[in-house]
């Protein structure tokens, strides 16, 4: 039976207990003034950032940024769920625990627990079916592989057989309804009968950080595409969110001195079988910045490990670029650059642990990485070109919040370039860095228009007509074509605009974005308002073109839908070509 706690009873728990008692039996505290100060438990640093306050009954790091009150600490610290901190920090004090009889549980919990058990039982189908006669070729496979009986278990490695149920009973349709919530299955429309998608592929099952199972990884036995395949999107999973390995990273290690970042699952699992247990993999997208949050909360050091062709280079570049606004004091960003055709699977089998150390023990530092690919195509034939490398080299230093590495970068910029004086520019931009930093803004397409238009008011007269559509997943287009709609054709300036959201939330972000510096010369700024316009209007087409896939692939496209699919490839195409 599921428990519930009344708020009441938590906010009396918050008003009975003390904070400082509680955290200093976990970690050592030094009461400086009104303050308590210790060594952060939730990542390494020698001096300490952690502070409790007793007045306020509140925590914050200045290293990693955790921060919250007491239950937020149980949870983190001891790894706990809501309510089970509720519990733990009730019996500590001895306060009997309220149940509430009424229900103060969401419909939205209740059905992730659902979704968890079922998700669970489908991993145990997967695993017993990898060892029955169905599964022998899947398992022969992974021993042809080189992986052993022990690292097949220990990630739970299964196989999906060819079939599914096909018969549906009063008993397991609702079942097999959820199962199709979960994007698990589809139905056939030729018999309306369920099928697997993961139909014949070798299982790998994706725990959260908690070790509940959210979703699978499905690979092909044989030369056929897609050869990967990942679980949809659903209420418990979200791939932008999880890590693959990172809860057995955890679990194998007390203190996590650095974590590989890698491509793939079997990455994952044979770095692990050579006893490099420190290792996580994104699925199937670029690194995101919940990913490195996650990171960062347990290591000071991600080093990224991508495969060793174009696409891996490619993609480690675009992880350093989303890396930079975690660069605080003390964190720091590695890139293993692997031979061409290798993989970090290939290689540690051809290599072995120890020679596989040594590259991860000589991986470029950030500073190396970052000049040697910004340089890479760049030989300065003219000012104009030195002058544009310089723009692009600081719009990226610019976002790295640690202000000592900054000025090193620049000056590093400088003599490269040739301009020894080149940190004097950087003095330009100190006041953006500092509203960058505490308001913690990234510059999307969106608040990028925002800001061109709130510093120049008549750039609005050069905005077409932009479609919305109601399934849009774009952050903030709803409020941009509703501000364009409202403010077209008006005498306006920059001090109406605010003065309108005075007394609002939006105030400040909007004074925000007045502060912001582009980086562009005056005569630029209407040319590179409108490519900013044709790269929303693309996403905009892409965004939709997503959906309509997705919808297909979930329940089908009716004459109209495929048309629109059809008609918007075909403009996307052109767009891209042009």
């Amino acid at each position: 039976m599921i428990k519930y706690i009344s708020p009441t009873f938590i906010n009396n728990l918050l008003d009975q207990i003390d904070i400082v008692y509680l955290i200093k039996n976990r970690v050592k505290l030094k009461k400086k003034g009104k303050n308590f100060f210790g060594i952060c438990p939730f990542h390494l640093e020698k001096n300490p950032s952690f502070v409790v306050n007793s007045t306020r009954q509140l925590y914050h790091c200045f290293g990693c940024g955790v921060h919250g009150n007491i239950i937020d600490f149980i949870m983190n610290f001891d790894n706990l769920s809501f309510l089970e901190s509720i519990e733990s920090i009730a019996n500590i004090f001895n306060i009997p625990i309220i149940y509430a009889k009424k229900s103060y549980l969401s419909k939205k919990i209740y059905k992730n627990n659902i979704y968890y058990k079922l998700i669970s039982n489908l991993s145990i189908f997967y695993k017993k079916s990898l060892f029955d006669p169905l599964g022998k070729e899947a398992y022969k496979y992974l021993l042809n592989r080189g992986f052993n009986l022990y690292i097949i278990k220990y990630f739970s490695i299964g196989f999906s057989p060819f079939y599914w149920t096909n018969k549906i009973s009063n008993n397991t349709k609702n079942i097999k309804i959820l199962y199709e919530k979960l994007g698990i299955l589809q139905i056939d429309k030729k018999n309306n009968n369920y099928y697997d998608i993961f139909y014949n592929r070798i299982i790998f099952p994706i725990k959260n950080i908690k070790g509940l199972i959210v979703g699978f990884g499905g690979r092909v036995l044989k030369n056929q595409n897609p050869k990967y395949l990942n679980s949809s999107e659903n209420n418990i999973f979200h791939k932008s969110n999880e890590l693959y390995g990172l809860f057995e990273t955890k679990k194998e290690n007390n203190i996590i001195k650095k974590v590989l970042v890698v491509e793939g699952y079997i990455d994952v699992i044979s770095l692990f079988q050579f006893d490099i247990k420190y290792v996580v993999a994104i699925l199937g997208t670029s690194i995101t910045n919940m990913h490195i949050k996650k990171l960062f909360s347990i290591t000071n050091k991600i080093i990224y490990c991508y495969d060793g062709d174009k696409a891996g280079i490619e993609a480690q570049w675009k992880s350093l670029k989303i890396s930079l606004p975690f660069l605080v004091n003390g964190k720091q960003i590695r890139f293993m650059i692997l031979p061409d055709g290798e993989d970090p699977d290939s290689l540690i089998r051809k290599e072995g642990k120890i020679l596989f150390e040594k590259r991860i023990n000589n991986t470029l530092s950030f500073s190396k990485f970052f000049f040697k690919r910004l340089f890479l195509k760049n030989f300065f034939s003219s000012c104009e070109e030195k002058t544009s490398l310089i723009y692009k080299a600081l719009s990226f230093i610019k976002l790295i919040p640690d202000y000592f590495f900054q000025i090193n970068l620049i000056k590093k910029l400088g003599e490269k370039i040739g301009i020894i004086n080149l940190i004097d520019i950087y003095d330009s931009f100190k006041y953006e860095k500092k509203i960058i930093i505490n308001n913690n803004f990234k510059k999307t397409t969106i608040r990028r228009l925002l800001s061109l238009l709130i510093q120049n008011p008549k750039l609005i007269n050069l905005v077409p007509k932009l479609e919305f559509f109601k399934s849009s997943n774009i952050n903030g287009l709803f409020f941009f074509i509703k501000f364009v709609n409202f403010y077209k054709n008006q005498n306006l300036t920059t001090v109406k605009i605010l003065e309108q959201y005075r007394g609002t939330k939006l105030k400040k972000v909007l004074e925000t974005l007045l502060t912001w510096n582009h980086m562009i010369p005056d005569n630029e700024i209407e040319n590179f308002f409108i490519n900013l316009i044709k790269k929303l209007k693309i996403n905009i087409l892409e965004d939709r073109q997503e959906y309509l896939i997705s919808l297909e692939r979930i329940k089908g496209l009716d004459y109209k839908k495929k048309q629109e699919l059809w008609s918007l490839n075909k403009i996307l195409i052109k767009k891209k070509i042009i």
